[in-house]
This record gives structure tokens, sequence and C-alpha cells, in this order.
């Protein structure tokens, strides 16, 4: 049984619980996420993206038998 998931809702609720319960405040996430769109705009962008996308085939080939 696969369940498809659009990952910016569950990133969003992963979020959501990490700045409830660890108690971080909402510029440090600000901040976070400016660097997040920073670094995917420098020279290290590419790799970031290939390495997530080869994490997430890894994970999805994982379930599948």
């Amino acid at each position: 049984m696969n369940i498809s998931l659009p990952l910016l809702p569950v990133l969003a609720l992963a979020a959501w619980f990490i700045v409830r319960n660890l108690r971080l405040r909402w510029w440090a996430v600000a901040a976070l996420v400016l660097l997040g769109f920073y670094l995917a705009s420098s020279s290290a962008g590419p790799l970031i993206d290939k390495t997530t996308r080869d994490g997430v085939e890894v994970i999805n080939k994982t379930g599948t038998k």
C-alpha cells in the first residue's frame, strides 16, 4: 500500500512540531529558511538537490519489493 503525500505539507507539519516542542523562536526559523534559500542558489545547490533526490529514491526503493 502506497501513500502519496506532497512534501511541502509534510515539511510544514514537521516544522510546526519542531517549533512547538523544541521552543525555537520564529525569527530563528525564518533565518534558517533564508539560509536555505541562499544556500540553494549557491554553487552547492545542485549537489544538495542531487543528494536529496538520491536519498528519496533510496527510501522509495526500500519500501517496494
